[in-house]
């Protein structure tokens, strides 16, 4: 963890030094505005820094409504950070390609305005991504087709909801609110795919008693993300079930309708052998299907398809990728992750990777959205 500590410190720093040469050093400005520049920009940086280094060392109960301003405030100018530092990225890769084909001035780029403008533009995006989620989670239908679906699943709806991150930056209104949706929809079932709680539990009872409240014909399963395991997830776990969740470590749920079973199976994030508790075992979960059998997998983790494909899986839901969440990381998620959102065909498998009911860090979603994804099984 230190040296994690010293690499995120290293890492800050040279983005404030690439940040603060490429604003100030070709402009027209004063030596005093210059400098108040520099400093400002210093401020923001030593914010972001300052505040995670503290959190990630005072991992604490009590709830301080200080503590939850300075986290909230950190994160949104992270988010403002992460655009200003896309969009130094990007003009200056325009005006070196316009250098090469056009050798021409290009002072306009560098001037006093065009500064003014790259710092003004990262606070409109901030905008527009928190009206993004203050809208609410947006309902997506997709209906998936297998050739040899038994009738009695035919039409099936199932709930899938994932990385909602309950935390001291989401909202406990957004939570009944989406509980709401949910109920209203009256689904076969509901499942959650991990990354739900990303806080101590104990700090987050209103939530809890909200989601208590979810209804579903054939039940509630849920199985852990990795951010469950970073603040006990012992007793996140505990308290899912507590709620009358049904968790699925290594398990399998058999639901019977007529002549058909369906069977939920669920595995647990990889990072939980980093706290030493319990991993994937496809083994022990195979061991449990049965081959006449619907069987669906749910793991937090998209990249583990073609291990669940062989245990003869035909249905697996996932999360974890956030679809990148905000711009340009909805653009790049691809390069990081094979399977970054939407549906996919893997053999005679399907994979639908929801791109997060919830977000993570600030309040923003910018080329995405809050994703409630009902899938509906169909024959063909």
């Amino acid at each position: 963890m230190g040296a994690f500590r010293i690499i995120a410190s290293s890492f800050i720093l040279v983005l404030f030094m690439y940040v603060c040469h490429q604003l100030v050093r070709f402009t027209d400005m004063d030596w005093w505005s210059k400098l108040a520049l520099v400093l400002g920009l210093a401020f923001l940086f030593t914010l972001v820094i300052g505040t995670f280094l503290f959190f990630w060392k005072e991992k604490k109960l009590d709830h301080h409504w200080w503590r939850d301003l300075l986290l909230d405030t950190s994160l949104t100018v992270m988010a403002y950070i992460n655009f200003l530092v896309t969009f130094v990225i990007l003009r200056d890769i325009y005006a070196f390609i316009e250098y090469l084909v056009l050798p021409i001035p290009i002072v306009k780029l560098y001037s006093t305005e065009a500064t003014g403008i790259l710092m003004l533009m990262p606070v409109i995006l901030l905008f527009m991504g928190n009206v993004v989620v203050r809208v609410g989670p947006r309902l997506v239908k997709v209906p998936v087709r297998f050739p040899q679906l038994p009738k009695e699943l035919e039409d099936l709806r199932i709930m899938h909801i994932t990385d909602l991150h309950i935390s001291q930056s989401l909202p406990a209104k957004f939570v009944k609110k989406l509980v709401t949706k949910i109920n209203s929809l009256k689904p076969d079932v509901v499942v959650f795919t991990g990354d739900i709680m990303d806080s101590f539990v104990e700090k987050h009872t209103e939530e809890l008693e909200y989601l208590k409240e979810l209804k579903a014909k054939y039940g509630v399963y849920l199985v852990p993300g990795n951010h469950e395991y970073y603040w006990d997830g012992q007793k996140a776990l505990q308290a899912f079930r507590d709620v009358d969740f049904k968790v699925l470590v290594n398990q399998v749920a058999d639901i019977s309708l007529g002549e058909a079973v369906l069977q939920i199976a669920g595995i647990p994030d990889p990072a939980a052998l980093h706290f030493q508790q319990e991993g994937p075992d496809f083994p022990r979960v195979q061991s449990q299907l049965q081959e006449s059998s619907f069987k669906i997998m749910l793991s937090h983790q998209p990249s583990l398809a073609y291990q669940i494909r062989d245990i003869g899986v035909n249905l697996q839901l996932s999360g974890h990728t956030h679809g990148g969440q905000f711009f340009p990381w909805n653009w790049l998620i691809v390069f990081f992750e094979r399977y970054s959102k939407g549906l996919y065909h893997i053999g005679n498998m399907r994979l639908y990777v929801n791109q997060g009911t919830g977000y993570w860090g600030p309040r923003l979603r910018l080329g995405t959205y809050c994703e409630l994804a009902e899938i509906v099984l169909r024959k063909g």
